[in-house]
């Protein structure tokens, strides 16, 4: 989701409908309990800053 991919494209990058995609899509949002897709692009930027290693 952080490439900004439609649920179509999602899809069809996955081999699965549409409707299912978004399905997972609903899933995400109310497990993270974000309202938008943006929210969770946000949510895995962050988490991939926190996990880089800091330099000394």
């Amino acid at each position: 989701m952080s490439e900004g991919l439609t649920n179509r494209a999602i899809a069809d990058k996955l081999v699965i409908s549409p409707r299912t995609s978004q399905g997972h899509v609903e899933h995400v949002l109310t497990k993270l309990g974000f309202t938008s897709r943006a929210q969770i692009a946000a949510w895995v930027v962050e988490q991939s800053t926190r996990q880089q290693p800091q330099s000394s």
